[in-house]
Protein backbone atom coordinates (compact mmCIF):
# COMPACT_ATOMS: atom_id res chain seq x y z
CA UNK A 1 0.00 0.00 0.00
CA UNK A 2 2.92 2.43 0.75
CA UNK A 3 3.05 2.49 -3.23
CA UNK A 4 -0.45 4.30 -3.47
CA UNK A 5 0.10 6.68 -0.61
CA UNK A 6 1.85 9.58 -2.38
CA UNK A 7 -0.98 9.58 -5.20
CA UNK A 8 -3.58 9.12 -2.77
CA UNK A 9 -2.02 12.23 -0.58
CA UNK A 10 -2.34 14.34 -3.53
CA UNK A 11 -5.89 13.17 -4.52
CA UNK A 12 -6.94 13.75 -0.83
CA UNK A 13 -5.25 17.10 -1.24
CA UNK A 14 -7.00 18.21 -4.36
CA UNK A 15 -10.32 17.34 -3.14
CA UNK A 16 -9.92 18.90 -0.03
CA UNK A 17 -8.61 22.19 -1.05
CA UNK A 18 -11.22 22.64 -3.54
CA UNK A 19 -13.30 24.86 -1.33
CA UNK A 20 -10.40 26.93 -0.24
CA UNK A 21 -8.89 27.52 -3.39
CA UNK A 22 -11.60 30.03 -4.78
CA UNK A 23 -11.48 32.04 -1.63
CA UNK A 24 -7.65 31.72 -2.04
CA UNK A 25 -7.62 33.00 -5.68
CA UNK A 26 -10.38 35.86 -4.92
CA UNK A 27 -7.70 36.87 -1.83
CA UNK A 28 -4.79 37.67 -4.34
CA UNK A 29 -7.04 39.36 -6.63
CA UNK A 30 -8.56 42.06 -4.86
CA UNK A 31 -5.93 42.34 -2.04
CA UNK A 32 -2.55 40.95 -3.18
CA UNK A 33 -1.47 41.51 -7.35
CA UNK A 34 -3.88 39.57 -9.52
CA UNK A 35 -0.85 38.90 -11.97
CA UNK A 36 0.42 36.16 -9.65
CA UNK A 37 -2.16 34.01 -10.48
CA UNK A 38 -0.53 33.63 -13.55
CA UNK A 39 2.92 33.81 -12.03
CA UNK A 40 3.11 31.41 -9.45
CA UNK A 41 1.45 28.52 -10.95
CA UNK A 42 3.61 29.59 -14.24
CA UNK A 43 6.91 28.95 -12.12
CA UNK A 44 5.36 25.73 -10.48
CA UNK A 45 4.15 24.48 -14.26
CA UNK A 46 7.78 25.36 -15.52
CA UNK A 47 9.80 23.43 -12.01
CA UNK A 48 7.40 20.05 -12.69
CA UNK A 49 8.21 20.14 -16.22
CA UNK A 50 12.33 20.31 -15.15
CA UNK A 51 11.91 18.03 -12.47
CA UNK A 52 10.20 15.16 -15.09
CA UNK A 53 13.33 15.94 -17.65
CA UNK A 54 16.03 15.34 -14.05
CA UNK A 55 14.13 12.24 -14.02
CA UNK A 56 14.15 10.95 -17.42
CA UNK A 57 17.98 11.83 -17.82
CA UNK A 58 18.27 9.87 -14.31
CA UNK A 59 16.25 7.18 -15.88
CA UNK A 60 17.87 7.33 -20.03
CA UNK A 61 20.16 4.32 -19.39
CA UNK A 62 17.49 1.68 -19.14
CA UNK A 63 14.92 3.40 -22.02
CA UNK A 64 14.62 2.24 -25.17
CA UNK A 65 13.46 3.81 -28.52
CA UNK A 66 9.60 2.92 -27.73
CA UNK A 67 9.97 4.25 -24.24
CA UNK A 68 11.17 7.73 -25.43
CA UNK A 69 8.32 7.95 -28.52
CA UNK A 70 5.89 7.17 -25.34
CA UNK A 71 7.42 9.84 -23.42
CA UNK A 72 7.20 12.44 -26.49
CA UNK A 73 3.69 11.81 -26.66
CA UNK A 74 3.13 12.33 -23.44
CA UNK A 75 5.02 15.92 -24.00
CA UNK A 76 2.93 16.51 -26.98
CA UNK A 77 -0.36 15.39 -25.17
CA UNK A 78 0.39 18.10 -22.75
CA UNK A 79 1.63 20.81 -25.21
CA UNK A 80 -1.09 20.54 -26.83
CA UNK A 81 -3.47 20.90 -23.69
CA UNK A 82 -1.54 23.50 -22.09
CA UNK A 83 -1.92 25.37 -25.10
CA UNK A 84 -4.96 24.76 -27.82
CA UNK A 85 -7.36 23.98 -24.64
CA UNK A 86 -6.76 27.03 -22.79
CA UNK A 87 -10.21 28.77 -21.86
CA UNK A 88 -8.64 32.86 -23.05
CA UNK A 89 -8.36 34.51 -19.51
CA UNK A 90 -4.74 34.18 -18.36
CA UNK A 91 -5.38 33.23 -14.95
CA UNK A 92 -7.23 30.71 -16.21
CA UNK A 93 -5.06 29.13 -18.81
CA UNK A 94 -2.52 28.94 -15.71
CA UNK A 95 -4.58 27.41 -13.12
CA UNK A 96 -5.72 24.93 -15.58
CA UNK A 97 -1.87 23.89 -16.33
CA UNK A 98 -1.23 23.64 -12.29
CA UNK A 99 -4.48 21.13 -13.03
CA UNK A 100 -2.60 19.35 -15.90
CA UNK A 101 0.47 18.93 -13.53
CA UNK A 102 -1.75 17.67 -10.59
CA UNK A 103 -3.54 15.21 -12.01
CA UNK A 104 -0.65 13.76 -14.53
CA UNK A 105 1.42 13.49 -11.37
CA UNK A 106 -1.67 11.42 -9.89
CA UNK A 107 -2.18 9.08 -12.72
CA UNK A 108 1.52 8.87 -13.48
CA UNK A 109 2.23 7.85 -9.86
CA UNK A 110 -0.67 5.34 -9.76
CA UNK A 111 0.36 3.60 -13.23
CA UNK A 112 3.79 2.72 -11.44
CA UNK A 113 2.36 1.96 -8.40
CA UNK A 114 -0.58 -0.61 -10.20
CA UNK A 115 2.54 -1.90 -12.41
CA UNK A 116 5.06 -2.47 -9.73
CA UNK A 117 1.90 -4.47 -7.79
CA UNK A 118 1.82 -7.13 -10.61
CA UNK A 119 -0.71 -5.91 -12.93
CA UNK A 120 -0.37 -5.57 -16.81
CA UNK A 121 0.79 -2.84 -18.25
CA UNK A 122 -3.01 -2.14 -20.15
CA UNK A 123 -4.48 -2.68 -16.82
CA UNK A 124 -2.50 -0.29 -14.45
CA UNK A 125 -2.73 2.25 -17.26
CA UNK A 126 -6.56 1.89 -17.51
CA UNK A 127 -6.94 2.27 -13.46
CA UNK A 128 -4.70 5.08 -13.47
CA UNK A 129 -6.52 7.11 -15.87
CA UNK A 130 -9.86 6.15 -14.46
CA UNK A 131 -9.28 6.85 -11.07
CA UNK A 132 -7.59 9.72 -11.81
CA UNK A 133 -10.74 10.92 -13.67
CA UNK A 134 -12.94 9.70 -10.30
CA UNK A 135 -10.63 12.22 -8.58
CA UNK A 136 -11.43 14.81 -10.93
CA UNK A 137 -15.52 14.31 -11.10
CA UNK A 138 -15.29 14.65 -7.08
CA UNK A 139 -13.51 17.85 -7.28
CA UNK A 140 -16.14 19.33 -8.94
CA UNK A 141 -18.73 17.86 -7.26
CA UNK A 142 -17.18 19.54 -4.21
CA UNK A 143 -16.79 22.57 -6.57
CA UNK A 144 -20.50 22.65 -7.01
CA UNK A 145 -22.03 21.80 -3.58
CA UNK A 146 -20.00 24.85 -1.89
CA UNK A 147 -21.13 28.12 -2.28
CA UNK A 148 -17.37 29.88 -3.44
CA UNK A 149 -16.84 27.57 -6.30
CA UNK A 150 -18.60 26.61 -9.66
CA UNK A 151 -18.22 22.72 -10.68
CA UNK A 152 -17.74 22.40 -14.01
CA UNK A 153 -17.49 19.51 -16.26
CA UNK A 154 -15.84 20.50 -19.18
CA UNK A 155 -12.95 20.79 -16.29
CA UNK A 156 -13.56 17.05 -16.03
CA UNK A 157 -12.61 16.55 -19.61
CA UNK A 158 -9.77 18.05 -18.78
CA UNK A 159 -8.80 16.39 -15.55
CA UNK A 160 -8.83 13.25 -17.70
CA UNK A 161 -6.97 14.66 -20.37
CA UNK A 162 -4.09 15.23 -17.92
CA UNK A 163 -4.59 11.73 -16.57
CA UNK A 164 -4.30 10.46 -19.97
CA UNK A 165 -1.08 12.59 -20.43
CA UNK A 166 0.42 11.46 -17.05
CA UNK A 167 -0.56 7.81 -18.16
CA UNK A 168 1.32 7.87 -21.61
CA UNK A 169 4.47 9.49 -19.99
CA UNK A 170 4.57 6.85 -17.98
CA UNK A 171 4.58 4.19 -19.99
CA UNK A 172 7.62 5.37 -21.00
CA UNK A 173 9.20 6.54 -18.18
CA UNK A 174 8.68 2.89 -16.47
CA UNK A 175 8.01 0.89 -19.42
CA UNK A 176 4.84 -1.68 -20.56
CA UNK A 177 4.90 -4.84 -21.96
CA UNK A 178 1.68 -6.05 -24.10
CA UNK A 179 0.71 -9.42 -22.67
CA UNK A 180 -3.23 -9.52 -22.35
CA UNK A 181 -5.07 -9.18 -19.14
CA UNK A 182 -5.83 -11.82 -17.25
CA UNK A 183 -9.93 -12.80 -16.60
CA UNK A 184 -10.14 -10.59 -13.28
CA UNK A 185 -7.97 -7.98 -14.82
CA UNK A 186 -10.78 -7.65 -17.51
CA UNK A 187 -13.44 -7.81 -15.42
CA UNK A 188 -11.73 -4.86 -13.46
CA UNK A 189 -11.50 -2.72 -16.47
CA UNK A 190 -15.52 -3.34 -16.84
CA UNK A 191 -16.19 -2.22 -12.96
CA UNK A 192 -14.29 0.56 -13.36
CA UNK A 193 -15.16 1.36 -16.60
CA UNK A 194 -19.37 1.32 -15.58
CA UNK A 195 -18.26 3.54 -12.47
CA UNK A 196 -16.91 6.28 -14.16
CA UNK A 197 -19.52 6.24 -16.90
CA UNK A 198 -22.06 6.57 -14.22
CA UNK A 199 -20.21 9.30 -12.18
CA UNK A 200 -20.01 11.25 -14.85
CA UNK A 201 -23.62 11.25 -16.19
CA UNK A 202 -24.54 11.31 -12.67
CA UNK A 203 -22.43 14.71 -12.66
CA UNK A 204 -23.87 16.21 -15.36
CA UNK A 205 -27.38 15.24 -14.43
CA UNK A 206 -26.60 17.24 -11.06
CA UNK A 207 -24.98 19.85 -11.50
CA UNK A 208 -26.41 20.90 -15.74
CA UNK A 209 -29.33 19.05 -16.48
CA UNK A 210 -32.44 21.24 -16.26
CA UNK A 211 -35.71 22.34 -18.12
CA UNK A 212 -36.72 24.97 -20.48
CA UNK A 213 -39.74 26.91 -17.90
CA UNK A 214 -42.33 28.41 -20.99
CA UNK A 215 -44.78 30.59 -19.58
CA UNK A 216 -47.29 31.98 -22.25
CA UNK A 217 -47.12 35.94 -21.28
CA UNK A 218 -43.68 36.52 -19.88
CA UNK A 219 -41.14 34.21 -22.00
CA UNK A 220 -38.87 31.31 -21.47
CA UNK A 221 -35.88 30.61 -19.63
CA UNK A 222 -33.85 27.76 -18.28
CA UNK A 223 -33.86 26.87 -14.83
CA UNK A 224 -32.57 23.38 -13.03
CA UNK A 225 -35.95 22.60 -12.21
CA UNK A 226 -39.20 22.11 -12.85
CA UNK A 227 -42.15 24.76 -12.65
CA UNK A 228 -43.82 22.39 -10.21
CA UNK A 229 -40.48 22.05 -8.15
CA UNK A 230 -39.56 26.08 -8.06
CA UNK A 231 -43.34 26.40 -6.57
CA UNK A 232 -42.82 24.06 -3.95
CA UNK A 233 -39.42 25.80 -3.40
CA UNK A 234 -40.81 29.17 -2.62
CA UNK A 235 -43.10 27.36 -0.05
CA UNK A 236 -40.53 25.57 1.55
CA UNK A 237 -38.35 28.85 1.79
CA UNK A 238 -41.27 31.15 3.18
CA UNK A 239 -41.79 28.76 5.94
CA UNK A 240 -37.51 28.79 6.60
CA UNK A 241 -36.19 32.44 5.84
CA UNK A 242 -38.25 34.31 8.04
CA UNK A 243 -36.90 32.19 10.98
CA UNK A 244 -33.65 31.68 9.44
CA UNK A 245 -32.20 33.92 6.76
CA UNK A 246 -29.85 32.62 3.90
CA UNK A 247 -26.04 33.64 4.32
CA UNK A 248 -24.57 36.56 3.64
CA UNK A 249 -21.75 36.73 1.10
CA UNK A 250 -18.77 36.58 1.30
CA UNK A 251 -19.46 32.86 1.77
CA UNK A 252 -17.02 30.41 3.59
CA UNK A 253 -15.70 27.39 1.69
CA UNK A 254 -17.79 25.15 4.36
CA UNK A 255 -21.14 27.14 2.97
CA UNK A 256 -23.43 25.02 1.29
CA UNK A 257 -24.82 26.40 -1.59
CA UNK A 258 -28.76 27.12 -1.88
CA UNK A 259 -29.05 26.79 -5.73
CA UNK A 260 -32.49 28.06 -5.70
CA UNK A 261 -31.18 31.45 -4.43
CA UNK A 262 -28.71 31.49 -6.40
CA UNK A 263 -30.96 30.42 -9.70
CA UNK A 264 -32.87 33.73 -8.88
CA UNK A 265 -29.46 36.00 -8.39
CA UNK A 266 -28.53 35.25 -11.83
CA UNK A 267 -32.02 36.99 -12.93
CA UNK A 268 -31.60 39.51 -10.14
CA UNK A 269 -28.74 40.49 -11.93
CA UNK A 270 -29.69 39.78 -15.52
CA UNK A 271 -32.78 42.72 -14.14
CA UNK A 272 -30.52 45.14 -12.62
CA UNK A 273 -27.39 44.92 -15.60
CA UNK A 274 -30.60 45.30 -18.28
CA UNK A 275 -32.59 48.78 -16.08
CA UNK A 276 -28.53 50.01 -15.57
CA UNK A 277 -28.28 50.36 -19.78
CA UNK A 278 -31.64 51.24 -19.92
CA UNK A 279 -33.01 47.97 -21.23
CA UNK A 280 -36.47 48.77 -20.40
CA UNK A 281 -38.23 45.65 -21.75
CA UNK A 282 -35.33 43.08 -20.57
CA UNK A 283 -35.60 44.72 -17.12
CA UNK A 284 -39.77 44.27 -16.71
CA UNK A 285 -39.52 40.47 -18.35
CA UNK A 286 -37.04 39.49 -15.51
CA UNK A 287 -38.60 41.37 -13.02
CA UNK A 288 -42.03 39.23 -14.00
CA UNK A 289 -40.08 36.37 -13.71
CA UNK A 290 -38.77 36.67 -10.70
CA UNK A 291 -42.53 38.46 -9.00
CA UNK A 292 -43.97 34.69 -10.82
CA UNK A 293 -41.80 31.95 -10.13
CA UNK A 294 -39.02 33.00 -7.56
CA UNK A 295 -41.28 35.64 -5.11
CA UNK A 296 -39.34 34.62 -1.86
CA UNK A 297 -36.25 35.63 -2.77
CA UNK A 298 -37.95 39.10 -3.16
CA UNK A 299 -40.31 39.13 -0.17
CA UNK A 300 -38.10 37.25 2.22
CA UNK A 301 -34.10 37.62 1.70
CA UNK A 302 -32.93 40.37 3.45
CA UNK A 303 -29.37 42.53 4.55
CA UNK A 304 -28.89 42.85 8.39
CA UNK A 305 -30.02 46.15 8.32
CA UNK A 306 -33.91 44.55 7.58
CA UNK A 307 -34.17 45.63 4.47
CA UNK A 308 -35.09 43.76 1.41
CA UNK A 309 -32.25 42.64 -0.65
CA UNK A 310 -33.22 41.81 -4.04
CA UNK A 311 -36.86 43.26 -4.01
CA UNK A 312 -36.91 45.70 -6.81
CA UNK A 313 -37.28 50.05 -5.26
CA UNK A 314 -40.16 51.52 -6.09
CA UNK A 315 -38.86 54.44 -8.29
CA UNK A 316 -37.33 51.36 -10.42
CA UNK A 317 -40.41 50.18 -10.87
CA UNK A 318 -42.30 53.56 -11.57
CA UNK A 319 -39.66 53.93 -13.78
CA UNK A 320 -40.29 50.51 -15.98
CA UNK A 321 -43.95 51.98 -16.09
CA UNK A 322 -43.39 55.35 -17.08
CA UNK A 323 -41.23 53.44 -20.15
CA UNK A 324 -44.39 51.11 -20.94
CA UNK A 325 -41.88 48.55 -20.55
CA UNK A 326 -44.23 44.88 -20.51
CA UNK A 327 -42.91 41.28 -20.71
CA UNK A 328 -43.58 39.34 -24.05
CA UNK A 329 -44.26 36.00 -25.08
CA UNK A 330 -41.06 35.65 -27.17
CA UNK A 331 -38.71 36.61 -24.63
CA UNK A 332 -35.98 34.23 -23.72
CA UNK A 333 -34.24 34.90 -20.70
CA UNK A 334 -30.08 34.92 -20.88
CA UNK A 335 -29.68 34.72 -17.07
CA UNK A 336 -27.69 32.27 -15.93
CA UNK A 337 -25.52 32.02 -19.39
CA UNK A 338 -24.81 27.96 -20.32
CA UNK A 339 -24.98 26.66 -16.75
CA UNK A 340 -27.76 25.00 -17.29
CA UNK A 341 -27.97 22.63 -20.45
CA UNK A 342 -31.43 21.54 -22.08
CA UNK A 343 -31.61 17.75 -23.05
CA UNK A 344 -34.66 15.73 -23.96
CA UNK A 345 -35.34 13.58 -21.31
CA UNK A 346 -34.45 10.10 -22.81
CA UNK A 347 -30.87 11.36 -23.54
CA UNK A 348 -28.90 11.15 -20.47
CA UNK A 349 -30.06 7.40 -19.97
CA UNK A 350 -29.44 6.42 -23.66
CA UNK A 351 -25.94 7.61 -23.06
CA UNK A 352 -25.46 5.83 -19.64
CA UNK A 353 -27.06 2.67 -21.05
CA UNK A 354 -24.40 3.47 -24.55
CA UNK A 355 -21.19 3.78 -22.17
CA UNK A 356 -21.84 0.83 -20.44
CA UNK A 357 -22.72 -1.58 -22.76
CA UNK A 358 -18.79 -2.03 -23.78
CA UNK A 359 -18.05 -2.96 -20.30
CA UNK A 360 -20.45 -6.24 -21.13
CA UNK A 361 -18.22 -8.23 -23.16
CA UNK A 362 -15.79 -7.76 -20.11
CA UNK A 363 -18.25 -8.77 -17.79
CA UNK A 364 -19.28 -12.03 -19.78
CA UNK A 365 -16.05 -12.97 -20.99
CA UNK A 366 -14.23 -16.78 -20.15
CA UNK A 367 -10.76 -17.68 -19.71
CA UNK A 368 -8.57 -18.14 -22.71
CA UNK A 369 -8.04 -21.52 -23.33
CA UNK A 370 -4.38 -22.35 -24.35
CA UNK A 371 -4.09 -25.11 -27.32
CA UNK A 372 -2.74 -28.28 -26.48
CA UNK A 373 1.04 -27.87 -28.47
CA UNK A 374 0.81 -32.25 -28.69
CA UNK A 375 -1.97 -33.04 -30.14
CA UNK A 376 -2.74 -36.87 -30.91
Amino acid sequence: MRRFAVPTLIALWIVGSAPFLGRLTRWIQEEVDRSLLVIVPTILFWGAAAAFVVWVVRSARRLRWRNWIAMALGLLWAAVQATTLARGRPEESALERMHLVLYGLVALLLYRAFLRAGRSAMVAAFSAVVLTSLVGIADEFIQWLVWVRVGDFYDCLLNASAAGCGVVFGLGLFGFETRAPSLPERRTIAFLWVVLAVASVGLVDLTNLGHRIIDPELGSFRSYYSAERLEHLNESRRARWPAKQPQLPPFQPWHIEDHFLSEAAWHVQARNEAFDREDWATAAAEQAILKRYYPTVLEEVRNPDGNLRHAFPADRVHRLHQEGAVPVPTYESPAGGTRVWIWPGFLAPVLLLLSILPAVPLFLARPWRRRNPNPR
